[in-house]
């Protein structure tokens, strides 16, 4: 038995189902910080527009989010602002949804949950960084060079490569 809690983003949609082809609502999110799964986004906010297709409910519209994530240079907090553009059909009845498509349930409620989750995993950066002129860490000490320098003294040239160092001191002079 478990005890998870149904989404916060669970929408009641059973009485548009039963609308006329093309009759849409618009709907309004602004939650101040709201748990996705496995993701804290604070916050989540934009309107999107529901229509009554032949199909099922067809979504369309734009949230904004910020995630905090990891800074792949510096390993500090990175702040990344995103923009989730909904463009998706929840099929109504579900058996007729495609594998892998979302749909409503027979009770005529649709999760956004999935669907804010996966569109922010495609939205966030590979690498993301808390800043543009990030400095990272010191390779030697690991101190966070944009809090300031290190004090590390720079290392001497490999072994191997100091006939090549001679070569650059020579063609300089």
């Amino acid at each position: 038995m478990t005890n998870k809690r149904p989404s916060r983003l669970r929408f009641n949609f059973g009485f548009f189902l039963e609308s006329q082809l093309g009759t849409s609502r618009t709907i309004e999110l602004n939650y101040p910080t709201i748990q996705v799964e496995d993701l804290t986004l604070s916050p989540l906010a934009g309107t999107f527009t529901a229509t009554r297709t032949s199909e099922g409910v067809y979504l369309s519209g734009t949230l904004n989010t910020t995630l905090i994530d990891e800074c792949v240079r510096c390993l500090a907090a990175a702040t990344i602002p995103l923009e989730l553009k909904l463009d998706d059909l929840f099929y109504y009845p579900p058996h007729t949804a495609p594998e892998g498509e979302y749909a409503i349930g027979d009770d005529g409620f649709m999760d956004l949950a999935p669907l804010v989750r996966e569109l922010t995993v495609l939205e966030t950066p590979i690498q993301p960084i808390c800043r543009p002129n990030c400095q990272g860490l010191c390779m030697e000490c690991g101190q966070n060079l944009n809090e300031g320098e290190c004090g590390c003294e720079p290392d001497p040239i490999d072994p191997r490569m100091s006939a090549l160092q001679q070569l650059l001191d020579s063609s300089n002079n």
